[in-house]
């Protein structure tokens, strides 16, 4: 468990609580708070705020959960007990725990463990960056992102909102120097050139392509476009 010192903020946090994010906004937020013990407990406040705004949405007295219970004990009943499935687990089948980059470990959060169950297919970008996407919902591009010590991207600006948590190593940009557990994001307004010098992993959820905006690299925009159309067309 480390400590973060960028962290989403209570507009994110509220509409993740309500389920107003993709899914691809979930998985990185739930992460997040699974490294962080200040937004585990903000996050638990604002579900607790949202429940009681709801409450009141139904009325001033007291929800009459009575239609529920009567639901529930309709519902036919088991007569036998359930048979358990003895037949030995794929391993295939099992959770990534963990990403080895260089000499490094690093142990994943389970929800992005469940992420990169299929496995990882890591593949190599200009400037020392490597990229390995999953498949999480059909709205964002969804990538796991490993720079190499010295490495940087080049300057690029977003189309729409891109959010990164540090899982390990540290990065930095004109904006700040970034560590592990923080959550970051960047939208239109945001142009910036990250950079490393130890390393950095990370997790990225980005709604839309980034753009980049200097030398030879701009060459490279039309590919990002088919990677995002092509990251977003996964059908569920």
């Amino acid at each position: 468990m480390t400590t973060a010192n960028f962290h989403p903020s209570d507009d994110i946090l509220r509409d993740f609580a309500q389920g107003n994010v993709t899914t691809g906004m979930s998985v990185a937020l739930s992460a997040h708070i699974e490294l962080c013990s200040s937004c585990r407990t903000r996050s638990s406040e604002l579900e607790s705020e949202s429940i009681m705004e709801w409450l009141k949405l139904e009325g001033d007295s007291e929800p009459d959960f009575s239609g529920m219970i009567d639901t529930i004990t309709a519902l036919p009943q088991l007569t036998t007990e359930p048979q358990i499935n003895s037949a030995p687990v794929n391993s295939d089948d099992l959770a990534v725990s963990e990403i080895h980059m260089l000499d490094r470990s690093f142990t994943l959060p389970r929800v992005l463990a469940r992420a990169a169950s299929n496995g990882l297919k890591w593949n190599k970008l200009a400037g020392g960056i490597n990229q390995a996407q999953v498949q999480i919902d059909n709205e964002t591009q969804c990538e796991f992102l490993y720079m190499t010590p010295g490495s940087q991207v080049p300057v690029h600006r977003h189309q729409g909102n891109e959010v990164t948590l540090v899982l390990d190593g540290a990065f930095e940009d004109q904006f700040g120097h970034y560590g592990p557990s923080d959550f970051l994001v960047r939208n239109k307004r945001d142009q910036h050139q990250p950079s490393t010098e130890e390393g950095c992993l990370c997790f990225a959820v980005l709604d839309s392509p980034l753009t980049f905006t200097s030398g030879l690299a701009r060459l490279f925009n039309p590919i990002n476009n088919y990677r995002f159309r092509r990251a977003t067309s996964q059908r569920f």
